[in-house]
């Protein structure tokens, strides 16, 4: 089936794009995130998905996950969390949260601050989206089984359409990716491309 974009009800959310996660010299750049952006060329094609959205009259939401210097807002109940502060990452005001100058938000342009998982966690994201009148999401971000993933499961809670574009997210290993996007995701969400967004916004 075509895709098809209702552009005037729908955004296109860029997450944890983070200098931290993506860029090569990020404080995880042991972990694969930035290896897998780089070779499938994910920064690339948000950056072309991104452009092609501003011009269909999409709106653009960033979420950038960072937190207060000490980790004031985030218990470190969770093994990810404890890496986080374990490396000192994303923390507010620094080259390492700042989001990669490839997918740079345009002036303008929302960017949310998120303390965990989804991009609805501790953000005023949902009140834009009401605000916006937005009733389909299109997500893209790093990473898949994490952001991606969270994020689509609090919005299909939440009553939205979600789209996922798969090629423009990136997670620890092809194959972790992979799994996150044929496991449940499918029963929840549209698997889509960027190829196919493109076209639907054109």
């Amino acid at each position: 089936m075509t895709l098809s974009i209702d552009r005037e009800h729908t955004a296109l959310l860029a997450m944890d794009f983070e200098n931290d996660i993506v860029h090569e010299n990020g404080a995880f750049k042991d972990l694969g995130f930035a290896q897998m952006v780089k070779q499938n060329d994910v920064l690339g094609k948000t950056a072309r998905l991104l452009d092609a959205a501003r011009g269909a009259g999409v709106k653009v939401i960033y979420a950038s996950v960072k937190f207060r210097s000490g980790y004031p807002e985030r218990p470190q109940n969770a093994g990810m969390f404890q890496a986080v502060v374990g490396a000192n990452a994303l923390v507010e005001g620094t080259w390492g949260s700042t989001i990669h100058e490839a997918v740079t938000p345009k002036e303008g342009e929302p960017v949310v601050s998120k303390r965990g998982i989804s991009a609805f966690t501790g953000s005023d994201l949902a009140a834009l989206l009401t605000t916006g009148g937005i009733t389909t999401l299109l997500l893209t971000g790093v990473a898949t089984n994490f952001v991606v993933e969270g994020t689509a499961r609090e919005a299909v809670d939440r009553g939205y359409n979600v789209v996922i574009v798969g090629d423009c997210c990136a997670s620890a290993s092809q194959e972790v990716h992979d799994s996150a996007l044929t496991s449940t995701l499918p029963f929840l969400t549209t698997i889509s491309n960027s190829e196919e967004v493109l076209a639907a916004l054109n």
